[in-house]
């Protein structure tokens, strides 16, 4: 495990960040803020925790009980990724429990650590167990990078994560979180937090742009609108079925994994489930429609986040037509940037109108907008915050 001279002159700093997602997973918040920290620090990822139990309940994951046997992964240059031991790891409900094995974790991560190259230590953590981790790794300065609010997904015991949460935020130094509301929420307890939108992959969307319709539309008949995202239970599929019946003429493309019953779309002639789809692929088949559908139900979830699908948008220059589950979605209405529709007749009235001022000066302005979005602006926003934290320290 070597490093480049000049590489290892550059990095200053050594960035461990202790993931609930795994490297090759769902490319949400964590993967591209470490993608972006490497091009300049030293960054090793320390993917989700994998039970015994976690697959016994989801069999797909029995390969990752032995992804630690591997050790750190280089995968590029400054960036290291490695797997966890297969433990318990039933901290949601005990606690304690988590913390006797985070012992023992954390000298795993550790032996690795003290074989990469040496620099001023930063720690991350994404999710509220890892609060026992504050002030045992060495770290010159601990951030939380929250997505989403964790204690209201079902999965979590909520009194618990809300109690391991307040706890995590008393003892960081940071807090990044992902829209606004869910930042009001933990300045309650950490004042030193800041919003940090999602951000567009600008290697996928700032590429060539295609104008012919790429494969997975052959066949289907324009104009087209999109839904992309995972089909799960806060996405409001009665607003999306009524919206297709609505509009029999408008052909709507169903993208991304399923996890709830979507036999009410099944039966619609002009609603086409695709699936999920190559991330390569999607901005191809957002440039030829012309709204981008962000149906969500208002939850405690979805009121605390700014979807990266809005941006991903944008930046293809299709035009985000939203349910109004999320203050963050202001500012953009205000700027002209997305649409918010308060009722299902908003809804269809809105995607009518984007399809008849489909535009190639509205989509240049979008496409504008959309392509500054990039992680490599949001990482410059959060490193400026962490020099002046370790400054204060």
């Amino acid at each position: 495990m070597t490093q480049s001279r000049g590489s290892d002159q550059a990095a200053q700093r050594l960035h461990i960040y202790l993931s609930s997602n795994f490297w090759d997973g769902l490319w949400i918040i964590q993967q591209p803020t470490c993608n972006e920290i490497r091009r300049d620090e030293l960054v090793l990822y320390v993917e989700r925790f994998v039970s015994i139990f976690a697959v016994l309940r989801y069999p797909e994951l029995w390969r990752r009980l032995f992804a630690w046997l591997r050790g750190a992964r280089r995968l590029e240059n400054n960036l290291w990724v490695l797997a966890p031991l297969p433990l318990f790891h039933i901290g949601h409900r005990a606690p304690w429990l988590f913390r006797l094995e985070f012992s023992i974790q954390r000298r795993w991560i550790s032996w690795w650590v003290a074989r990469l190259p040496r620099g001023v230590r930063v720690l991350w953590m994404d999710n509220p167990l890892y609060s026992c981790a504050v002030g045992r790794m060495g770290e010159a300065t601990s951030v939380y990078h929250v997505a989403d609010e964790v204690s209201a997904f079902p999965t979590s015991h909520a009194a618990t994560m809300r109690m391991l949460e307040q706890q995590l935020l008393r003892n960081v130094g940071v807090v990044f979180a992902a829209a606004e509301q869910l930042a009001a929420d933990k300045r309650r307890w950490q004042s030193n937090t800041h919003t940090v939108w999602n951000a567009i992959d600008q290697e996928v969307f700032g590429a060539e742009v295609q104008v012919t319709p790429p494969r997975a539309l052959v066949g289907i008949p324009a104009p087209w609108v999109a839904f992309v995202g995972v089909l799960d239970s806060w996405v409001d599929l009665d607003l999306l079925r009524t919206a297709v019946k609505d509009l029999p003429d408008v052909h709507f493309l169903i993208i991304g994994p399923t996890r709830v019953d979507i036999a009410a779309l099944r039966d619609l002639p002009n609603a086409h489930l695709l699936g999920k789809l190559e991330r390569h692929v999607i901005p191809a088949i957002l440039r030829n429609c012309a709204a981008s559908l962000v149906a969500l139900k208002k939850n405690a979830v979805t009121e605390r986040i700014l979807p990266l699908k809005v941006f991903e948008a944008l930046a293809a220059g299709a035009l985000p037509v939203c349910t109004p589950f999320s203050v963050d979605l202001n500012k953009l209405a205000a700027d002209n940037m997305v649409v918010v529709a308060h009722s299902t007749e908003e809804f269809v009235t809105a995607i009518r109108s984007a399809l008849v001022n489909d535009d190639l000066k509205l989509r240049r302005q979008r496409v504008e907008y959309g392509l500054q979005q990039t992680w490599k602006r949001r990482w410059a926003q959060m490193k400026q915050v962490i020099d002046q934290d370790l400054r204060a320290h």
